[in-house]
């Protein structure tokens, strides 16, 4: 009896940790600036953050993160009431494809994502021909690695993922043409704003 006592105490205690701990959890849509097995330049993921510990990190295909974060499929965690995250946090040319009856989804325009690739590398490392934003050959330079951390909090762009906010502010920024002249000429002082 004392030792059903103690596992009916122990699940009880479980299952209240982990009620609490899957309150604490948030979710994200992120981008990350480096390939992995799918051998694109930009990976895109669903993050799970615990206090301020990414512990979970889920690689998902281009358009699942473009229709999810349209609004088009459903996500519980990420985006419950299936709206616009591009419209609401005012990102310019990513949106639905109709038919033309305007009845089918047949796909998505998501322009700002064409260039992120530029921001690490100096030329297109498939394409030659195509030039990038980066001072450096495979990463950016010091004064630009500054520029990211300042602006986005990123340490490591081999690494880490753009998510959240700053993601949606990434995607507004390098459409604006002022941004990627401060970026192309970021200098070593990291004091004044871009």
């Amino acid at each position: 009896m004392a030792k059903l006592k103690y596992i009916l105490l122990l699940t009880a205690f479980l299952q209240l940790r982990s009620s609490y701990s899957q309150d604490k959890r948030e979710f994200y849509f992120a981008i990350g600036l480096f390939t992995s097995a799918h051998s694109q330049l930009v990976t895109y993921a669903f993050i799970t953050k615990l206090g301020d510990n990414i512990i979970n990190a889920q690689v998902v295909r281009a358009d699942r993160f473009m229709y999810t974060a349209l609004g088009h499929w459903p996500n519980p965690q990420l985006n419950p009431e299936r709206i616009n995250l591009f419209e609401k946090y005012q990102v310019d040319s990513c949106f639905l494809l109709m038919n033309e009856s305007g009845t089918k989804v047949v796909g998505y325009y998501d322009r700002p994502f064409w260039d992120l690739w530029k921001i690490r590398f100096y030329e297109h490392p498939f394409e030659y021909d195509l030039m990038g934003w980066s001072k450096g050959q495979y990463s950016p330079s010091v004064p630009q690695k500054n520029f990211l951390r300042k602006e986005y909090g990123i340490n490591n762009i081999t690494l880490d993922y753009f998510y959240g906010d700053t993601l949606f502010k990434l995607l507004r920024d390098v459409q604006d043409p002022a941004w990627v002249d401060s970026y192309k000429n970021a200098s070593i002082d990291t004091t004044s704003g871009p």
